[in-house]
């Protein structure tokens, strides 16, 4: 049995949740760890998200805060969430996200047991009804135990292991110590540099080969359309790229190059066709030289998984007709939104 004494600080960023962050703070409410404190960011909500966080929260016996502030996006949340926080450990959770009951208890003990600085496992992606739409085994493959900060950082790199907030726990002394925060105004892989940079500072991590946390798949309007914000992506691993040069780490800067970028650009120009992004506008993107050339560039090290075989099937289309692959993304859409009303 694990020391309960220790508390944890469980940060939820939330912005017009209020039909889905009761889900998430029974999962909190439901830990078998006890000692926890709930802060619920509320990053300047139009509806009623901070009423019925404190409308859960106010008679459930945990230390909680819930923080208003105008809307800044979810980096600003998260840093808000991390000045208020108490706990020795953090634990980040997404508004509308899960955890199971033992995910904080077996989080903490592993770093406990094994004098690590960061624990984490997978994520399976679910409906609103639970149903799990992609298991992360289907994605991912390693083996569980120990592992040094600096193997744990290569692999996250090279996407052949999977490190989410929502299934991660921090220590905040490390956190606090080397002044670790989300870049303000980014949108997208805010979560990557910072997951990056604390490994960095880390020394060793404890990684479980399972889902501990649940994201959930939420279907957006079809009249929306995808902002060129998704670019935020490949920004973000720009910075990181400077981050590991300024520090004389050419090895992690090198596979950021090689690697990273190019699975940016590849990741942005998916999410827009999936997303449904004009089509003739996507075509004049995916056909500029610079995307062109990461996407094709872009090498799946996780082959053998299913997720791994759709993303190289994806990445040969395009070679051959970006057209087409913008197609197959769009009807997976609509046939999602179909099998999941």
């Amino acid at each position: 049995m694990i020391n309960k004494q220790e508390l944890v600080s469980v940060i939820i960023p939330a912005y017009n949740l209020e039909s889905y962050i009761e889900r998430s703070l029974r999962s909190v409410l439901e830990q078998t760890y006890e000692n926890i404190e709930i802060i619920v960011v509320n990053d300047g909500s139009k509806d009623s998200t901070a009423e019925v966080a404190e409308k859960i929260l106010k008679n459930a016996g945990k230390i909680y805060k819930i923080i208003n502030q105008k809307n800044q996006g979810a980096s600003v949340a998260r840093n808000t969430g991390l000045t208020a926080a108490q706990g020795k450990y953090i634990k980040f959770l997404d508004g509308d996200d899960t955890l199971f009951p033992w995910t904080v208890e077996e989080l903490v003990g592993a770093i406990e047991e094994n004098k690590c600085d960061i624990a984490f496992g997978g994520q399976n992606v679910v409906n609103l009804k639970g149903k799990i739409l992609y298991r992360y085994d289907e994605m991912y493959e390693y083996t569980q135990g120990v592992y040094e900060s600096k193997e744990i950082l290569k692999k996250f790199l090279l996407q052949t292991m999977h490190i989410s907030l929502n299934s991660s726990i921090f220590l905040k002394e490390i956190i606090d110590k080397n002044f670790i925060k989300f870049t303000p105004g980014t949108r997208y892989s805010e979560d990557n540099e910072f997951i990056s940079k604390y490994l960095y500072y880390s020394g060793s991590g404890y990684v479980f080969n399972k889902a501990v946390a649940n994201a959930l798949y939420r279907i957006k309007s079809t009249t929306k359309i995808p902002s060129l914000s998704v670019f935020h992506n490949v920004g973000a691993m720009l910075r990181l790229k400077r981050f590991f040069e300024e520090r004389r780490e050419r090895e992690i800067a090198k596979i950021i190059e090689s690697e990273c970028i190019p699975a940016a650009y590849t990741w942005t120009i998916g999410n827009l066709a999936f997303n449904g992004y004009p089509l003739f506008d996507w075509l004049r993107i995916a056909r500029m030289d610079k995307v062109r050339r990461n996407v094709i560039s872009y090498k799946i090290h996780n082959k053998n998984t299913k997720f791994g075989k759709q993303q190289n099937f994806l990445i040969s289309l395009f070679r051959f007709s970006p057209f087409l692959v913008y197609v197959l993304l769009r009807s997976y859409s609509y046939i999602l939104k179909i099998l999941h009303r």
